[in-house]
């Protein structure tokens, strides 16, 4: 059996979600397998919004006053405006809004990136989202029931602006990563299979593994410095960023940073905790 999966990316702006919504549309995706999550404020400054009214008629436990869009965006099923404690009011549409309403109001780690957590993504691409979600900007994620839809997804994405484009199984987003063993490794090749899995999983829209391979293992080296190694790696991502570029002028840092991140966490470096409260 085809095993579906779920494909995620972020917009800077509310026109350029509702683009992409309108492509997705356009492309034969149903209104219930997008999902839109962003910060009630840019629905209010950014988006065609009307609060007055009350939810629509199947939106979870945990959205509070209602919200009706305009737009390409109005077309998506189950808008409403989303409590998460220790992170305020957001505003989402699709299956994401019955899952986000649903994890525990926040998870573990708390706010946002623990409500995403809870869904399945994975930390470090929750993190990353989170941080961005509360930057302004829009996540959308589709549901793909199997891999040729997933692909065309991915690829209408990037065509229509979309940053940090990642996808999982879902089989995989039930998986907690708390339950995997721990095992002590000393170099950046012990975790090339992390690395590879982590590809095929995520990132396999840019390419084959082996053009990124190393950016992972420079990744896992830079939290293992001395210059880094004491420092979180929001602290150090300038520093990280003017290195990386340096020697590799061709490769978009925003594209690979992900990456990088992940190698950081395989190395033991810390990532700060700044999503708890806004």
């Amino acid at each position: 059996m085809a095993q579906s999966q779920a494909v995620f990316g972020t917009y800077e702006s509310a026109e350029q979600a509702e683009r992409a919504v309108e492509m997705m549309r356009s492309a034969g995706f149903r209104d219930l397998d997008i999902s839109m999550l962003c910060t009630e404020n840019i629905g209010n400054k950014d988006l065609a919004i009307d609060k007055t009214t009350k939810a629509p008629e199947g939106a979870v436990a945990g959205g509070s006053a209602g919200a009706v869009l305009g737009g390409a965006l109005g077309w998506l099923t189950g808008i409403g405006v989303l409590m998460i404690p220790g992170a305020g009011p957001f505003l989402a549409a699709g299956p994401l809004m019955g899952l986000l309403g649903g994890v525990g109001l926040g998870g573990t780690l708390g706010g946002l990136a623990g409500a995403l957590i809870g869904t399945g993504i994975p930390e470090f691409e929750a993190r990353r989202y989170a941080g961005q979600i509360h930057g302004g900007h829009v996540l959308l994620s589709v549901h793909c029931d199997n891999q040729d839809w997933a692909n065309t997804a991915a690829e209408l994405l990037r065509h229509s602006g979309a940053h940090d484009i990642s996808r999982m199984g879902e089989a995989e987003a039930q998986f907690d990563a708390s339950d995997r063993p721990h095992i002590k490794r000393t170099s950046a090749d012990e975790y090339e299979a992390e690395f590879r899995r982590n590809f095929e999983s995520f990132h396999r829209d840019l390419g084959a593994y082996e053009e990124f391979a190393s950016i992972y293992a420079w990744g896992y080296n830079m939290a293992k410095d001395p210059r880094f190694r004491d420092q979180t790696f929001e602290k150090s991502e300038p520093d990280l960023k003017q290195l990386f570029c340096s020697s590799n002028p061709s490769v978009q840092w925003e594209t690979t940073s992900t990456l990088v991140l992940f190698g950081w966490e395989q190395a033991g470096g810390t990532i700060e905790n700044r999503f708890a409260i806004i």
